[in-house]
């Protein structure tokens, strides 16, 4: 793995790179790490902090290095701005169901970023027709893998698949999905419409629409016959809320739920804090199940929002 400086990188990147420097306090560095790639994909550069002050990109596509490089610094331009996360506290006792739901989510989140990123690409010039045509090649190659699962699982899997290729390829193999896979087509284009309802450089309206996508896709795996993937409780999503709303008492926004997961921390019942307009999660509460008791929610519920949000650390955005 080989680092790469400043002056082995194009004048678009170091700028982009300088730029996000500057702005968030942060030390970037790039690694190449190349490796024989088939088809173009958008996870062939990847980051990962390191500690506080650090983040390490490394590229594994030589070919379209410039194009995986401005598209990862993209993502964490974003990561780095008031934008909603997600965030997981709990689980369900077996690691595979706890990494599907976290898959399937994270998947939805960065196509969420797509919607954003691809208007930023070919505005710096990063994402060409050229670099498009071999995106979508990639995509159609996905959409027919070589693995073996069951008609409705193969669905599920080529409906995120479509909808990233609806958004970052922004519509252009529509007619052909359409024609060859007119089940999943049907659930992208369910999913993509709620992306392109929002503006996600908001960040009420990126977290209405992570939530929706998660909801319209959890149906679509309950109308084929399969268990629900409570994404509304298994996962925590940043609230975005008023100024106004942070001196409401905490009952008039938010209810405590008794989890049936279990606090991955400690082991035992979690506590998940559900905001009451779209029932979703925004943080499991640090609370000891031996001392929650009727008394204990009629107190707890008298605090303001602001109050809770700092006494358990609730990370928020206002909108």
């Amino acid at each position: 793995m080989k680092k790469l400086n400043n002056n082995e990188l194009p004048t678009n990147i170091v700028k982009q790179l300088e730029n996000i420097e500057q702005q968030y306090g942060k030390k970037i560095e790039i690694y190449a790490d190349y490796t024989d790639q088939e088809f173009l994909t958008l996870d062939q550069a990847n980051h990962q902090a390191k500690g506080e002050d650090m983040i390490q990109v490394i590229i594994t596509n030589e070919k379209y290095n410039d194009f995986v490089l401005a598209h990862e610094l993209h993502h964490i331009e974003l990561e780095l701005s008031d934008e909603p996360s997600i965030s997981c506290a709990v689980t369900t006792g077996k690691q595979d169901n706890d990494g599907r739901v976290l898959s399937i989510a994270n998947s939805v989140f960065e196509t969420l970023e797509h919607a954003t990123i691809v208007k930023e690409q070919i505005a710096d010039g990063t994402f060409t027709d050229a670099v498009k045509a071999e995106y979508l090649r990639g995509i159609d190659a996905a959409l027919t893998p070589k693995v073996q699962l069951d008609l409705a699982n193969m669905r599920f899997y080529r409906t995120l698949i479509m909808l990233d290729g609806m958004v970052f390829g922004q519509h252009e193999h529509d007619e052909d999905w359409q024609h060859n896979f007119p089940t999943s087509f049907k659930y992208a284009t369910k999913l993509v419409e709620i992306v392109e309802q929002n503006d996600l450089t908001v960040p009420f309206q990126f977290r209405r629409a992570l939530v929706n996508i998660l909801d319209a896709y959890n149906e679509i795996i309950i109308s084929n016959g399969y268990q629900g993937m409570h994404f509304h409780t298994f996962l925590n999503i940043t609230p975005v809320i008023s100024k106004r709303q942070l001196r409401l008492s905490l009952n008039q926004v938010y209810q405590i739920k008794h989890s049936e997961f279990k606090n991955r921390a400690t082991g035992k019942d979690a506590f998940d804090l559900i905001a009451m307009n779209d029932g979703q999660s925004i943080a499991t509460l640090n609370l000891d199940p031996a001392k929650v008791t009727p008394e204990f929610y009629k107190a707890f519920y008298q605090h303001t929002i602001e109050e809770v949000f700092k006494g358990e650390d609730i990370k928020y955005l206002i909108r």
